[in-house]
């Protein structure tokens, strides 16, 4: 017996505003993940096969690209989180978390220094249990909206994080993206707001942003500036 109309129509339509939530959600981070992904698959290619991964910060898109590198290139990946409902390996605080005489050949470290509370405490810790040659991969914000509050303590410029890496023998940072392309950033990151209207605008900021992606490209490149990024990639090597 089929459902009555009404009923099929309700679940159509909450069938669809999922669809359309999880879409606009999906081009958001394209967005403000612009130059993450790619970074991180650079990279993570360059690991030996059988590496060693510590992954700071368990779940999410880094989890399963790291998931993705590790399927083929047999990494043992361990994830450490403060957070026990992302599932990690090991739950602790990456600042103060003991390993003894254990060794990684990589950390993965990505969106996540922001959220630490003494983030020297947490490089001087990963410098230690990263072994002679390792490498930490690490991507902090600088440009970039509050999120995850209350515990979002900070923003990184690449002479703080020059600072913070001082102790590693080899440092590589480079911007995310152009100063353009940081405020477009900005304006997508607004579907994140809890504000009612942010939330029924949603949709029409995606859509605003994905047509203001190539203007800010060229722009970005047409007027070239360090002074602003939505954000830092970096490989450091100890």
């Amino acid at each position: 017996m089929g459902l009555p109309a009404t009923v099929s129509a309700t679940r159509g339509r909450k069938i669809d505003l999922g669809m359309i939530r999880s879409t606009v959600v999906r081009l958001s981070k394209a967005l403000s993940r612009q130059g993450l992904y790619p970074f991180l698959d650079e990279h993570l290619a360059r690991l030996p096969e059988g590496a060693k991964v510590l992954n700071v910060g368990a779940g999410g898109e880094v989890a399963t690209v790291l998931a993705a590198h590790a399927g083929r290139r047999s990494f043992q990946v361990t994830s450490l989180d403060i957070d026990p409902g992302r599932g990690p390996d090991i739950i602790g605080d990456v600042a103060e978390f003991d390993f003894g005489d254990r060794r990684f050949d990589a950390v993965v470290m990505c969106e996540v220094l922001e959220h630490v509370r003494e983030p020297r405490q947490a490089i001087e810790t990963v410098h230690r249990f990263l072994r002679s040659g390792g490498v930490l991969i690490l991507s902090t914000p600088f440009i970039f909206p509050l999120h995850d509050q209350p515990a979002d303590y900070y923003r990184f410029t690449r002479y703080g994080l020059e600072w913070l890496l001082r102790d590693f023998s080899e440092v590589t940072i480079r911007a995310r993206n152009s100063w353009a392309e940081a405020v477009n950033v900005l304006l997508v990151r607004l579907i994140k707001e809890k504000n009612p209207v942010c939330r029924l605008l949603a949709p029409l900021i995606v859509v605003l942003a994905l047509m203001a992606a190539p203007f800010s490209l060229i722009v970005g490149r047409l007027i070239r500036t360090d002074f602003m990024t939505s954000g830092y990639v970096t490989r450091a090597v100890k």
